[in-house]
């Protein structure tokens, strides 16, 4: 079936044609140069049928190599510029292919690797966590506070298996994102809920907007990377101070606030802290920090199709009245 635009062609150059004789007899001009205009002008539209032809058939065996990753090169297109630039793309779709699949299976591969050392890893810890469990009550009073410091080792180790299986799961695609509309509150406040105990230690407490809005999630994972952010910005926040956070929702995308008043991020800084085992301020806030709970929490956000950010003003930056912080903004578009 030709399309609109071959037809369109046809009536142009077609009238083009005609017009030329037309006018030439109007003008009176002379026989043989309206002859040699109209077949000029027959020329160039008959040569611009036949290269509208062979693009419109290159393209569409293009396309239809691709749908079916058939890399081979169509013999009546083999040759001619035509031919090069069909082996050039053909080419290069098959070198994009392979590397796709070379990175599914590399991605593929340090799953199932994270998976297999996470299982071995269980039992060993577990093992850990019941002989911790019966030293604290054994050892001598001077003793405690060393196997209190390796509970404490051990649960870190625990926590690190679990998120490092849940971001390899993540990044090897192997999980499936069902996101349907859930109450932002109800899901903040069982994440505050879960964080409660760790709040209170700092005593530290939570400004939500009144906003009831719903969001288009997948709940279960959502919580998991609004634990993390929350769980961050508590141990980012000086004692006796407040997180305030807030959601704006529109027609295209729904955001989320989460701001704390700590020492903020320096400018050179802010575009690493979602990168996998970064830390900052790791000395004087929270020594124990391997730095994988915000990477974590972007995968899971990027799973969903959004996107996450942050925006901070560090206490060096800060001038006059102004004052420290540092603000997560989450984006899920509709």
């Amino acid at each position: 079936m030709k399309s609109n635009g071959y037809y369109m062609y046809c009536t142009i150059g077609g009238i083009l044609i005609i017009a030329t004789i037309i006018c030439g007899i109007i003008y009176d001009s002379s026989i043989i140069f309206v002859v040699i205009t109209a077949l000029f002008e027959t020329v160039i539209y008959v040569a611009g049928l036949i290269i509208y032809n062979q693009l419109s058939k290159q393209i569409k065996s293009i396309r239809m190599s691709v749908e079916k990753q058939n890399e081979s090169i169509p013999y009546q297109f083999s040759e001619g510029e035509i031919g090069k630039l069909s082996a050039s793309l053909n080419n290069m779709l098959s070198e994009l292919k392979e590397t796709e699949i070379k990175q599914k299976k590399e991605k593929e591969f340090l799953r199932d690797i994270i998976s297999d050392i996470s299982h071995q890893i269980k039992t060993p810890v577990a093992s850990l966590t019941v002989f911790n469990d019966i030293l604290i009550n054994e050892v001598e009073e001077k003793h405690r506070p060393m196997i209190e410091e390796s509970g404490l080792q051990i649960e870190r180790i625990k926590w690190l298996v679990l998120s490092m299986l849940q971001l390899a799961r993540i990044e090897a695609d192997a999980i499936t994102f069902t996101r349907k509309e859930v109450s932002f509150k109800i899901v903040i406040n069982s994440c505050i809920d879960i964080l409660s105990v760790k709040a209170k230690e700092k005593n530290i407490s939570f400004n939500i907007c009144e906003d009831d809005s719903n969001i288009e999630v997948d709940e279960e994972w959502f919580k998991e990377a609004l634990i993390n952010i929350l769980k961050n910005s508590i141990e980012y926040s000086p004692d006796e101070s407040h997180i305030d956070i807030d959601i704006k929702k529109t027609p295209l995308e729904t955001r989320i606030y989460i701001t704390d008043y700590g020492i903020g991020i320096p400018e050179s800084e802010r575009l690493n802290i979602f990168k996998r085992f970064y830390t900052i301020h790791s000395n004087k806030v929270n020594p124990n920090s391997v730095g994988i709970g915000l990477s974590l929490s972007k995968s899971i956000i990027e799973g969903m199709d959004g996107k996450i950010w942050a925006e901070s003003k560090f206490k060096d930056e800060c001038k006059g009245d102004e004052h420290s912080y540092t603000r997560m903004v989450i984006s899920i578009y509709s």
